[in-house]
Parts: C-alpha cells; sequence; structure tokens
C-alpha cells in the first residue's frame, strides 16, 4: 500500500517553530505521534529527512511526511542513561545533568580514587560513537554529597552557564542534616573561608582579607531529638561551603569526618543537592530539576525520628581527627589544570613559599 504523503509548507508566522509544532499546528497530528513519526524517518524538511522533534523550520522550507494508513507511530522510549554511582536526568546539545551519588568523584584529582563523573560520561559519549566528546566543569559538588551536576557540553554555553553561576542566578537548593537544635528557624549566615596551607582543608579566618565572602540561607524543615533538617540555598560557591558554615555555627553536618564527627547512622556526609535551577544557554528557558532522597537519606531521617543519637562510637570518637574522609583526602583536593575559576585560592605568597615558577622550554 502506498504511503499517505501530506505537505506544509512554512509561512513567516512559523519561522523558528520547531517540526514537531508545525505538524502538531498545520497537520493536526498529536504530539506523541509527530515524535513517532520522526523517529520512524517518515518526516523529511526540503527532502532531507528531520532527526530531531525540536528541529527549527524558516519561511519557506516545506514538511513532507509519508505514513501508511491505520498505523500508529509511537515515540521511541529511551531507557535512562547512567552507570554505577550516576544517572542522566536531563540531556541536550547544550548540556547535561545527572544525579551522582556519593562516593564518586565529580572531577578527575590527583588522588587514586577511581574514575570521576566527568569520566564517566566522556567514556559514554565514546561508546555511543561520539569520536571526539567534549565537557566543561560548570560547578562542582563534594566527592560524599549526593545529588544534581551540570557539565556544558560545548565551549559557548559553557562561557554562559558560568556566567550565570559568577553572577549567582542559579537556585541552588540543598537538603542537610545538622547536629543539634538549629536556631532561629531561618536565617543568612556569612562568613570568609579560606584554604589552611598544609591541610588545603577550608576553614573559616579571623580576617575578612585572609579568605573569600561565602553566604548561604537556610531554613528548618523538620527537627529532630539529636539533629535538625534544613533546606540550604546557596548565595556563593565555595568548595565545602555549607559542611564549613555549618560547623562554624557548631552544628556540623551528620557524619562528616572532615569539620565534625563520623556517626552510627550514616557513612557519609548527609547533604544532598536536592533542587538545580538556572536559564538555558539559548533561548534563555528556565530549566528546573529536582533530585530525589538516596536511600541513606532516607534512612538517616527515619532513625533519627525515632529517637537515634548522631554520637559516634567510643572507638571512632577517640581516633577523630586522626583520619580523615578518605586516606587520600588531601591529595583529592588538588584541582586538575585550567580548572582555577571556581577554586578556593590562597594567598599567593602561600602557593609557592619558597620556590621558583619553572621556566617553560
Amino acid at each position: 500500500m502506498a504511503p499517505i504523503v501530506r505537505k506544509v509548507e512554512a509561512g513567516p508566522d512559523d519561522a523558528g517553530r520547531t517540526v514537531q509544532r508545525l505538524m502538531h499546528e498545520r497537520l493536526g497530528v498529536s504530539n506523541a505521534e509527530a515524535k513517532g513519526l520522526i523517529a520512524s524517518g517518515c518526516v523529511a524538511r526540503n527532502r532531507r529527512t528531520v532527526a530531531k522533534p525540536d528541529e527549527r523550520v524558516y519561511t519557506g522550507d516545506r514538511v513532507e511526511v509519508a505514513s501508511e494508513a491505520g498505523r500508529k507511530y509511537a515515540a521511541v522510549v529511551r531507557a535512562p542513561r547512567g552507570g554505577p554511582g550516576w544517572r542522566v536526568i536531563h540531556e541536550d546539545d547544550d548540556l547535561i545533568v545527572v544525579d551522582k551519588d556519593p562516593g564518586l568523584l565529580t572531577v578527575p584529582t590527583a588522588a587514586p580514587v577511581g574514575d570521576s563523573l566527568e569520566e564517566l560520561l566522556l567514556a559514554s559519549y565514546k561508546k555511543r560513537g561520539h569520536k571526539k566528546p567534549a565537557l566543561h566543569v560548570v560547578h562542582r559538588i563534594d566527592r560524599f554529597t549526593s545529588g544534581l551536576v551540570v557539565f556544558a557540553r560545548t565551549h559557548p554555553a559553557a562561557m554562559e552557564l558560568r556566567r550565570q553561576f559568577k553572577e549567582r542566578t542559579p537556585k541552588r537548593i540543598y537538603l542537610a542534616v545538622a547536629e543539634g537544635k538549629v536556631e532561629p528557624d531561618h536565617a543568612r549566615l556569612t562568613h570568609s573561608l579560606g584554604e589552611h596551607p598544609k591541610s588545603l582543608k577550608i576553614l573559616v579566618t579571623a580576617n575578612a582579607s585572609d579568605g573569600r565572602p561565602a553566604s548561604l540561607r537556610y531554613r528548618v524543615l523538620e527537627r529532630f531529638p539529636h539533629a535538625t533538617l534544613l533546606e540550604v540555598a546557596l548565595e556563593t560557591g565555595r568548595r565545602n561551603q555549607i559542611r564549613v558554615q555549618l560547623a562554624a555555627e557548631r552544628h556540623p553536618l551528620v557524619g562528616d569526618f572532615s569539620y565534625g564527627q563520623p556517626s552510627p547512622l550514616i557513612p557519609r556526609v548527609a547533604l544532598h543537592a536536592h533542587r538545580l535551577e538556572f536559564d538555558a544557554p539559548r533561548g534563555r528557558k528556565h530549566l528546573e530539576f529536582e533530585s530525589p532522597l538516596p536511600e541513606d537519606f532516607s534512612r538517616l531521617i527515619k532513625k533519627l525520628k525515632g529517637g537515634a543519637s548522631v554520637a559516634p562510637p567510643q572507638a571512632a570518637a577517640e581516633s577523630l581527627g586522626k583520619e580523615d574522609e578518605h586516606p587520600g583526602v588531601r591529595k583529592q583536593v588538588v584541582r586538575a589544570p585550567k580548572r582555577r575559576e571556581l577554586r578556593v585560592a590562597r594567598k599567593p605568597e602561600q602557593r609557592h613559599a619558597g620556590k621558583m615558577p619553572s621556566k617553560r622550554r
């Protein structure tokens, strides 16, 4: 049976619309069927097969749809991409948003602690046939923090997203469980943060000139007998910021080996990058993403509701300060080359004390 061919020419009012929308509005095809027809290779624009539903049309473009009578064309259901410790929740030509599990590094470091999320994503693109995949780091979350991370896929997209993060327009919402009774119910915390020259840990500095300003806002979501569940909105993006600032207020996060104490209730820091909002690099479309609570975080809250204590066992308490999150934590905080824009820097005279920069040959 010969296919039924339907044709439509894009007029001045159609310029800039997607092929899917043009088919929906001019041919009366449902959005789901339009995606199915495009996925089946039944749609051509100016005699070239349309590959994506969001392909744009211009005035004078001719779109042809060839379909079989009585056949239903359903959109292709794609299995969510991901691997051990990560899941892709959004991907387009400009960026990719990933939900990361705790324990996975965001970017490579000098310490041999396994592949980072950035490396795993690049390997995934190569496996899918991308010859020269590229990813650009826009922001980071700590290794033992779970939740949302965005990477740019092109240089222009990276420049635009970095501009937004520098101007503090994206909304970054974290869920955190802090020790004790946090008061008041909502507040804004401001500190000056600097890097210790030997341990490389981030600390609150006594003098503002010795560090960089850091600020956040929090509100109490729920109180437990020995801890408090907080919603934290970042205003700046300093390394370990939430952990350091709450520890400075004598409310370290539950399970924070570095700035508080270990806990028998959770084997990592009780911090989750829950919500992320920003403008798309092109078109100024506002994008919103949300990550559900991981299982270990949900179990922690259930135990705290039952009155469980966050205090570590006696043996762990005695060794506190002798160990950190990971044996290679001092090396982990070393950042890869050409990624200094988000790093909390030490004073220039502290970086290379007693060393002269080597000359390039």
